[in-house]
């Protein structure tokens, strides 16, 4: 049987068509089978045709490398990568938070973090069972990354002290927000007048993020004019911190300075304990903890004067206590003082909330209910005394979206919106549309409807001769 040059060249081009096995390994049977000849003539020249199956067998295992797969979902994982190489960082991302694994470090750094440091943070989990009588609901899921998130934060940052403060809403992102103690003083202060780190206004730091798999950012100290301008605007928050604010009066700072303001006046204003939990001590004039103290119960939380402000007020001057400046006398510095403390006076310590001034259409400041069962239990032994399972909620009109929730001895504060307080004024002028250019000239035409009507001069035509008949 013969075969024509063009046939032998057309087989060869469908044999060298390559074939996708499913794997990284494209093969074409011209090459697999110029392999097995290749074996044939040099070991099996007398058993070629008996064994051609098995050397072929060969030579697919040669090419190929088959690995079994440990676990189920390592089947498909290469697959997925190529398909959707996002979706497969986000699991990466997913499970080295949840296994506490500090990503943001190189693995040579990793080593270095201080694994001995011990730090407080509460037990998120129970929290959000409790904020779940108010309404504020994350999920299993967000719970979870959020307990780990915060521990990160609190290895990462070298806080004493961390919890999570509530979330704050964007238009394009939304920024979850922790609250901690941090020891560690900011390199120079920015301003002369500004409270330093564990004092006033910026006693507490402050870290954001809009993704619990990233890092946290720890935001800026307060300065008083970052406060003062923030009492006589309304903005709106984007979702990224280096974005310029754009309002009347300027802003001075971007959207983290603005950002850190609206946080520190929630705080000094929403945060609340019950009463007598907080005194101050004559000797140091510090915070203290009262000793001898014992929760109340469900129905005496129900009353607003069971209930006080935790942080004191902010000064119209935009700090917590009034700077009477650098370098003066005692006798200067108290006259300076005074004088100030008359125009703008501090108010009281640990003031109760039903003292706050009613909100415009409400009766108070805020609204106490007691959700649940409130009917009194025994306790098992060995406790002693009768407890309820109704929680007090206590949420704030004048800054919608700062709920604090009691329940079985323990309470705890958040905050979920848009930064916004209710019934600030805000003037936001309208900017003047733009100055049109001037009109073209146009060029003088005749009047459409005159007054008197233009002479008509009489066309004078021409006298036809006849012609003459020709002979």
């Amino acid at each position: 049987m013969s075969v024509g040059i063009d046939t032998l060249e057309r087989v060869k081009s469908q044999l060298k068509e390559l074939k996708d096995l499913g794997n990284n390994v494209n093969l074409d049977l011209y090459q697999h089978l110029t392999e097995v000849f290749n074996r044939i003539m040099l070991h099996h020249q007398q058993d070629g045709y008996q064994r051609f199956e098995e050397i072929s067998h060969l030579v697919k295992q040669t090419h190929l490398k088959i690995k079994d797969p440990a676990y189920d979902y390592e089947v498909n994982a290469q697959q997925s990568e190529q398909n959707d190489p996002q979706r497969a960082q986000w699991i990466q991302k997913s499970k080295n938070l949840l296994k506490e694994i500090v990503d943001q470090l190189p693995r040579d750094e990793r080593d270095l973090l201080t694994k001995d440091k011990t730090f407080i943070i509460p037990n998120i989990p129970e929290e959000q069972r409790m904020f779940e009588w108010a309404g504020i609901v994350f999920g299993e899921e967000l719970t979870a990354k959020l307990t780990k998130a915060i521990k990160r934060l609190a290895v990462l940052s070298g806080a004493s002290q961390l919890r999570f403060w509530g979330k704050v809403y964007g238009i394009q992102k939304d920024y979850w927000v922790a609250e901690g103690i941090l020891d560690t003083q900011e390199e120079g202060k920015q301003s002369m007048n500004q409270e330093k780190r564990g004092e006033g206004i910026n006693k507490l730091v402050y870290w954001v993020n809009d993704n619990l798999l990233e890092d946290w950012v720890q935001l800026p100290d307060l300065l008083p004019e970052h406060v003062q301008v923030a009492r006589m605007m309304k903005h709106v928050l984007t979702g990224n911190l280096n974005a310029q604010i754009d309002s009347c009066p300027p802003f001075p700072g971007k959207e983290r300075h603005y950002l850190r303001a609206q946080i520190g006046r929630i705080s000094h204003a929403t945060t609340i304990v019950p009463k007598d939990l907080w005194s101050v001590d004559e000797e140091t004039t510090k915070d203290k903890a009262s000793e001898e103290f014992t929760m109340p119960g469900t129905e005496e939380l129900k009353n607003l004067e069971g209930w006080c402000h935790l942080h004191p007020i902010i000064l119209k001057a935009g700090r917590v206590s009034h700077f009477a400046g650098e370098g003066l006398a005692d006798e200067e510095r108290d006259e300076i003082l005074a004088k100030l403390n008359e125009k703008d006076p501090a108010g009281e310590r640990f003031k109760a909330i039903n003292d706050d001034a009613a909100v415009e259409g409400y009766k108070s400041a805020w609204i106490s209910k007691v959700i649940g069962d409130a009917q009194p239990f025994a306790q098992a032994p060995p406790k002693e005394g009768t407890t309820t399972y109704a929680a007090n909620v206590l949420k704030s009109l004048r800054w919608p979206g700062a709920v604090t929730v009691a329940q079985n001895g323990k309470f705890q504060s958040i905050y979920v919106g848009y930064g916004q307080k209710r019934g600030d004024v805000c003037f936001n002028p309208t900017e003047p549309p733009e100055v049109q250019k001037d009109p073209i000239d146009q060029t003088e035409q005749p009047e459409p409807t005159p007054l008197h009507a233009p002479k008509v001069v009489p066309v004078q035509q021409e006298e036809v001769k006849p012609e003459e008949d020709e002979e």
